[in-house]
Order: C-alpha cells, then sequence, then structure tokens
C-alpha cells in the first residue's frame, strides 16, 4: 500500500494523508535529526501504516519538515539501522517493523540472523585489516582528525543511545575505507554499512561493546598516525576478532 499526499493551499507547510489528515509538523532549523525520527515515527503510527508501506519521498519529507537533506537522511539511515525503515534504492523508504528488530531480544535475534551474521564478520575479517595497513600509508592529518573527531563523539554517546553508537561506529570504519585512497575499497566498504549492518548492531549490543571498541578505534588510529601498517592491520583484525569474541561468550554461536 502507498500512503498519498496531497497539499494544500491553506497550508503548504503540512502535507497530508488524502483519508486521515494526518500531516507532519513543520521542524525549526534549530532543531535536531532525532526530532524527523520522532515525527517519521508518528506518521506511521497515525496513518496505521504496516510493513510494505511507502513513505513520502525523501524531497517531500525535507520541504515539509523543513530541514536539510543531510538530516532527513539521517534521521531515515537512524531509522533504517533500527529496523523500522527499509531503503530500496530506485523504489523509494518502506516500513520494515512497526517495532524495529533492534528491539527483538538480542539472543532471539542473533539466532534469527546466525548466517548473516556469520557472512558479515567473515567478509570484513578479510578486507578491514588489509584495509586499514593500506590506509596507514595514505591517510593524511585530514584523515586522522576526521578520525579522531568521530572517537571523541563516540566517547560521548550514552549506554542507552545504541542507534548513535552504531551509526557512529559504521562511520568510523568507512573513514578509514576512505584514508586508503582507494575508490574501489571505499565503494566497498561503503556497500557492506549500507546493506549489511546487522554484525553492528549485534556486536555493540553486548555488555560493555561499546566502549571497548571505541578504545580499539583509537588503538587503529595511533597505528594510521604513526603510519605502521603492520600495527593497522593487527589492530583491525584484533578489533573483529574481539566482536565476534563478545557475541560467543554470550552464548551465541555465529561460526
Amino acid at each position: 500500500m502507498v500512503i498519498a499526499f496531497m497539499f494544500t493551499t491553506e497550508d503548504s507547510n503540512m502535507f497530508y494523508n488524502k483519508d486521515q489528515n494526518t500531516a507532519f509538523k513543520p521542524v525549526k532549523r534549530r532543531r535536531l535529526s532525532e526530532v524527523a525520527v520522532e515525527q517519521i515515527r508518528d506518521f506511521i503510527l497515525n496513518n496505521g501504516m504496516k510493513a510494505g508501506d511507502r513513505l513520502p519521498s525523501e524531497n517531500e519529507m525535507v520541504v515539509q519538515l523543513g530541514m536539510s537533506r543531510v538530516s532527513v537522511r539521517e534521521a531515515i539511515r537512524m531509522l533504517e539501522i533500527s529496523g523500522i525503515l527499509e531503503v530500496r534504492h530506485g523504489r523509494g523508504v518502506f516500513v520494515k517493523e512497526l517495532t524495529g528488530d533492534i528491539f527483538v531480544p538480542l539472543g532471539q535475534w542473533v539466532s534469527m540472523k546466525k548466517q548473516t551474521l556469520r557472512q558479515h564478520f567473515e567478509t570484513r575479517l578479510i578486507i578491514e585489516p588489509g584495509i586499514a595497513a593500506l590506509a596507514a600509508n595514505y591517510a593524511d592529518a585530514e584523515d586522522i582528525r576526521l578520525l579522531t573527531e568521530n572517537i571523541a563523539l563516540q566517547r560521548k554517546v550514552t549506554d542507552d543511545d545504541l542507534i548513535a553508537a552504531i551509526r557512529l561506529d559504521i562511520e568510523f570504519h568507512c573513514l578509514i575505507a576512505r584514508a586508503t585512497r582507494n575508490k574501489d575499497l571505499v565503494m566497498l566498504m561503503n556497500a557492506i554499512a549500507r546493506h549489511s549492518f546487522d554484525g553492528w548492531k549485534a556486536a555493540l549490543r553486548t555488555k560493555g561493546r561499546s566502549a571497548n571498541a571505541v578504545e580499539e578505534h583509537a588503538t587503529i588510529v595511533d597505528a594510521l598516525f604513526h603510519k605502521d601498517p603492520v600495527k593497522a592491520r593487527k589492530a583491525m583484525q584484533d578489533h573483529l576478532e574481539m566482536s565476534v569474541k563478545g557475541l560467543q561468550e554470550q552464548g551465541m554461536k555465529i561460526d
């Protein structure tokens, strides 16, 4: 089912479900993208949308929420990570689950995703240590600055803000790939981040993993700063293996 919208001359700052007269409310430019997340979730609930229903286009949400495209995309991404939305490229944004799979009990969720998680970590263990080693050869001051800023933001994330932790962790690994100056590796890492982020969701839900991961990230950046590809490769390998070990220690076998 596709929800249709129409604009009215009486209030061009809102768009309505033609059947239920429910609207997004404009968001002040000073507000953060978290407000858009709340409004999108409210819109889904208020319109009785179900899994498979399509949301308004990104352009419509940008206009009607009064936010930048970057903020709207971040809100959509946060809801995608949580398992509420699904982005189908070339088709639009769709409701995936009303509550989001991130709220499913971890043991149950990992059991359902066993093969996906195994493949996720197999892939990353093959490519990311090599990416880190290459990044150690090419990373410049700007790369180190961006990575350091990312780590600083990770350290500020509260324990109950899992979505932010996942988003920043994914961003960190994509920044490492960018530091290689290799467009193919950047494209590959971005594809994993976009379409296979279940591994991040599982690992960062294990107790204490988020805080430990931040310190492991700092070790990787230190290797890049000192242009030490051997240390960078090992630091990334250890980092990924610790994620797998954390899941295994919770009694969940993914290998």
